[in-house]
């Protein structure tokens, strides 16, 4: 196994997971305070917590082993293989699994030795990449807009007055060939690294406390990429970036789905003290929308090396009503970052 330069490797790939421009808002002392430039605020009602039963009542996901509930129990794609006892490693992903050495690709050590999985033991641990499978959470498909909704928005407090998301832990594991909102994982990654574990999170309480200190054993987990075959259709918000804006390039396909349409995976890590891992509802703003919901919004390639007939999509950067189709879908998403979302424009149908 390659030897890599210690601690810093570990938040380089993390950096890299992410992919986004900047952090969202964190509980935890010593982050970033500067989230993505479109993001408004963070919706957290913190004194609720939901467990989605979703799952097991009627999937919308279909899994070869979307839980591990032993080490014994193969986690691999198609369920193929039975690793022994000792194929168990100390790492924890956030649908309650355990990590298994067999499906660690990548290992960085604190000091910037050399380590095998085999080898790999908690006291070495820096960062470990494992390649396979990915944690998304079931959508609620609930989105509000200042376009359909206006009567709900409260521009004072930039907020929907009839949106109250709570803290939301409906995480579930998919493996390469799994399916989700009718898309099947082609591919994707999982970064766990030592620099979550080591922070302080500020308790409701007003106390402190060390991440070692709260109990989770996922605490290690930090971020996923993940990227799915199959179409999806739905009806939303398309504009066409006319100047570059936070992070956004000239000619950018921005896509807003409407209430209710928003029929792919979530890929939100959210982390604090009182209620571990979680993701929740964001308000957005964006060349005059803004809305929320759970995701943020969709980049659909740029106009100038789309397929798609963009003809319809009004010049001024405006976002307008569509039915749009795409396929190819992306996510990305580092620990208390905001996610990534793209896929490849096929069809528009301006409405």
């Amino acid at each position: 196994m390659k030897k890599y330069g210690s601690v810093v490797a570990a938040f380089l790939l993390a950096a890299a997971l992410c992919g986004c421009s900047g952090k969202g808002n964190s509980s935890q002392s010593g982050s970033s305070t500067t989230p993505d430039a479109i993001v408004v605020s963070s919706v957290e009602s913190m004194s609720s917590v939901h467990s989605s039963t979703a799952a097991s009542s009627s999937p919308a996901y279909s899994s070869s082993a979307a839980e591990s509930s032993s080490p014994t129990e193969s986690t691999s794609s198609g369920g193929n293989s039975v690793p022994q006892v000792d194929d168990a490693t100390f790492l924890v992903g956030l649908a309650g699994d355990t990590i298994l050495k067999s499906e660690i690709t990548t290992v960085f050590t604190n000091d910037g030795s050399d380590c095998t999985p085999d080898d790999l033991t908690e006291d070495v641990f820096s960062a470990v990449l494992c390649k396979g499978f990915t944690y998304v959470a079931e959508p609620s498909r609930v989105s509000r807009n200042t376009l359909d909704h206006a009567d709900v928005f409260d521009s004072g407090e930039m907020r929907f007055t009839d949106m109250s998301e709570p803290v939301v832990k409906n995480y579930v594991r998919l493996n390469v060939g799994d399916t989700i909102c009718g898309m099947t994982l082609k591919s994707a990654e999982v970064n766990f690294a030592r620099g979550s574990e080591q922070e302080t999170f500020e308790m409701k309480d007003g106390s402190f406390k060390k991440g070692s200190e709260l109990g989770l054993k996922e605490i290690y987990f930090n971020g996923s990429t993940a990227e799915f075959e199959g179409e999806f259709e739905m009806t939303g918000y398309i504009c066409r970036i006319v100047e570059d804006v936070y992070g956004i390039g000239t000619g950018d396909i921005i896509f807003v789905p409407c209430d209710g349409e928003a029929d792919f995976p979530v890929m939100s890590y959210r982390l604090s003290g009182d209620d571990g891992f979680y993701h929740t509802s964001q308000v957005y703003s964006l060349v005059g929308l803004i809305w929320q919901n759970e995701f943020g919004y969709v980049r659909l390639g740029n106009v100038n090396d789309t397929t798609a007939d963009v003809s319809g999509l009004p010049g001024d950067g405006s976002f307008v009503k569509a039915r749009v189709t795409a396929d190819g879908l992306k996510l990305s998403c580092g620990l208390n970052f905001v996610s990534t979302i793209s896929a490849e424009l096929t069809d528009v149908t301006v409405l």
